[in-house]
């Protein structure tokens, strides 16, 4: 074949993926083969976390869904990480199920119930005491889960038999006792009769209240209970006689 019409050849071929990745919407990149022939690449459009692109029109109309920036993390929420000083661009992370992110080089941070700010700081005070003189780091939720949405974080301690926090549920009601009864209930040596809930109040004093989990729970009476807020924590204290 003559070499001006191999030439016309490869031009026509070009030019007519050019026009379908125009039309795809998609941005053709130029190449070159071993040969020198111009060839045609297209950028991933979605990665393979499954998220879109950090810095595209598609990333940022995802953030502007959130509605509350103050939202608590919780399991199953998409984030934005970003270490500026780190120069890698933005991180796109999932909370995984204990409530922790991925964040190299730290490892698995718990995020579970903090807000991205206060996710932020904790990230922000791990690097600065190992990695980084000075650290600044940003923190943007991109998705809440659509497994359930979370409204806050309850804290159990004492003597139940799964202390720890515990997520409140958007749209449910969260008691004091539904709440040990989902930490598998008072431990053997609890004292049922003086269960302790403490909550700070918006002015910043700390309110107090006691509670009789067997009353409660033997009268059946809902206004015995008390309805728990973001924050509240319960202490079940330890019995040291009991009779038997």
């Amino acid at each position: 074949m003559p070499s001006f019409l191999r030439f016309a050849s490869i031009a026509v071929i070009f030019l007519t993926v050019s026009a379908t990745g125009r039309a795809q919407g998609v941005a053709p990149q130029r190449a070159y083969s071993p040969q020198g022939y111009p060839q045609t690449t297209y950028p991933q459009a979605i990665p393979a976390t499954g998220l879109a692109a950090p810095g595209t029109a598609a990333a940022a109309a995802e953030r502007m869904t959130v509605v509350d920036p103050d939202k608590k993390l919780s399991a199953g929420d998409q984030v934005t990480i970003e270490i500026v000083e780190d120069r890698d661009g933005e991180m796109q992370r999932m909370v995984t199920a204990t409530g922790e992110l991925d964040v190299p080089p730290l490892g698995r941070v718990r995020v579970s119930g903090r807000t991205a700010v206060e996710a932020a700081s904790e990230i922000k005070l791990a690097l600065e005491k190992d990695y980084y003189y000075h650290a600044t780091v940003k923190v943007a939720i991109d998705r809440i889960s659509p497994l359930a949405v979370r409204s806050g974080m309850v804290y159990l301690s004492g003597e139940v038999r799964m202390g720890g926090p515990q997520e409140m549920i958007s749209g449910e009601t969260l008691t004091l006792t539904n709440a040990i009864l989902k930490a598998g209930g008072i431990g053997e040596w609890g004292n049922h009769q003086k269960v302790k809930l403490t909550r700070q109040t918006k002015d910043g004093s700390v309110q107090t209240i006691l509670a009789d989990f067997d009353k409660i729970t033997k009268s059946g009476d809902a206004k015995l209970d008390p309805v728990l807020q973001d924050g509240d924590r319960i202490f079940v204290p330890k019995i040291f006689f009991r009779w038997k």
